[in-house]
C-alpha cells in the first residue's frame, strides 16, 4: 500500500514540476520584454537629453533577466569592435521577441538623434505589446500549468495502480 502511494506521489511531483517549468518559461519570457522596454525607456531619455552612447548607456544597465544582461554585453562587445554583430541567443525567447530583438540590438547607435528616437518609439509600442502578451500569459497559464501539471501527474499516478 505504501508503494502506491509513493508512486502517486512522485508522478504528481514530477507533473507538478513540469507544470512548474512551463511557467517558469513564461515568466522569464515576461521579464526578459520588461527589461528591454526598461532600456528603450532609458534610451529614448539619453537621446533627449544626455548623448551618452548607446554602449555606454547599456554598460550601466543591469536587468533581471540573465537572458537580456547577456544580449546587452554581446552588444557591448560589438559596440568596441570584438565582434562583427550583435549576436543574440534564442533560447526560451518565441520567435517574434526573438526577431525584434534581434532587430533592435542590430539597430541601435547606428542613426542620428531624431531618425534613432523614432526607431525607439517603434521598438517601444512593439516591445509593450509583447510584454502585455507575455504579462498576461504568465499571470494566467502560468499558474494553470502548475496546476494542471500536477493534476495530469496525479491522474497518471492513480491510473498506474
Amino acid at each position: 500500500m505504501s508503494t502506491h502511494i509513493l508512486i502517486v506521489f512522485i508522478c504528481a511531483a514530477v507533473g507538478a514540476f513540469a507544470g512548474y517549468t512551463v511557467m517558469r518559461t513564461y515568466k522569464r519570457n515576461f521579464v526578459y520584454l520588461d527589461g528591454v522596454c526598461k532600456i528603450v525607456d532609458e534610451l529614448k531619455r539619453n537621446i533627449s537629453y544626455r548623448r551618452d552612447s548607446v554602449a555606454t548607456v547599456l554598460q550601466n544597465t543591469k536587468t533581471d533577466s540573465s537572458l537580456l544582461n547577456k544580449h546587452i554585453e554581446k552588444y557591448i562587445e560589438f559596440a568596441h569592435g570584438k565582434t562583427d554583430g550583435p549576436e543574440i541567443d534564442k533560447m526560451f525567447l518565441p520567435e517574434e521577441t526573438y526577431r525584434k530583438s534581434s532587430e533592435f540590438f542590430g539597430s541601435i547607435g547606428k542613426a542620428d538623434g531624431n531618425s534613432q528616437t523614432d526607431q525607439l518609439k517603434m521598438f517601444g509600442d512593439a516591445f509593450v505589446k509583447m510584454r502585455g502578451e507575455a504579462e498576461t500569459k504568465y499571470l494566467k497559464f502560468g499558474a494553470v500549468a502548475v496546476k494542471l501539471g500536477f493534476l495530469f501527474g496525479l491522474g497518471i499516478g492513480v491510473l498506474t495502480l
